[in-house]
């Protein structure tokens, strides 16, 4: 009986590692089913910047988002202040507006961009002033991406004051942005706010 029990299973692993090609080799890793993405932890006000540029060039909304302040970790809300004589001609498009609206927009605006174009957002600082909760921070920025939308330019510019804070683990956030047109025949991003929302 031991003798046909052991027959036994020295036939079994003896077919299993016929069938196993190499029971010491770790498979293939699968192909992930997502885009990948970054964000650096926001230590710095600096990388805030730096996370919002990765976030247009990936596509990624949330990332996006995350570099504005989160309310369940301060008293802030996100604010934003749009350049005056646009939300004049757009009345009541930017009331209330919060963090919703921004992803809303954002994402609209990678809808209509075509998946082989190319996204590039770039700041210019041009003044800053900060302690060591807070920081104000002017910025020349433009963004550039070929969406699908020909009555909106491919490329806006202007100039915003960002306002940071830093939360009680160390991380930086965006709680408000003020934002202006600088230049008559270029499209601000107050301009490209309204027009995706």
């Amino acid at each position: 009986m031991q003798k046909a029990f052991l027959s036994l299973f020295l036939m079994c692993t003896f077919c299993m590692e016929l069938s196993c090609e190499n029971p010491f080799v770790t498979r293939q890793p699968e192909e992930p089913t997502e885009n990948s993405s970054t964000f650096i932890n926001p230590t710095t006000p600096d990388i805030v910047f730096i996370n919002l540029q990765i976030a247009a060039t990936q596509r990624n909304t949330e990332n996006y988002i995350r570099s504005f302040v989160d309310s369940t970790r301060s008293e802030r809300r996100f604010e934003f202040i749009p350049d005056q004589n646009i939300a004049a001609i757009q009345p009541g498009t930017f009331l209330n507006w919060n963090l919703e609206n921004e992803r809303q927009y954002l994402g609209q605006a990678f809808q209509a961009t075509p998946v082989d174009s190319t996204i590039q957002l770039s700041f210019e600082e041009r003044e800053r002033s900060e302690n060591v909760s807070t920081a104000t921070i002017t910025q020349d920025y433009r963004f550039t991406f070929a969406h699908s939308a020909p009555e909106n330019p491919a490329e806006i510019q202007g100039q915003a004051i960002f306002f940071l804070e830093r939360n009680e683990t160390g991380d930086w956030a965006i709680y408000r942005w003020d934002d202006f047109k600088t230049i008559d025949d270029a499209t601000s991003w107050t301009e490209l706010k309204a027009f995706f929302q």
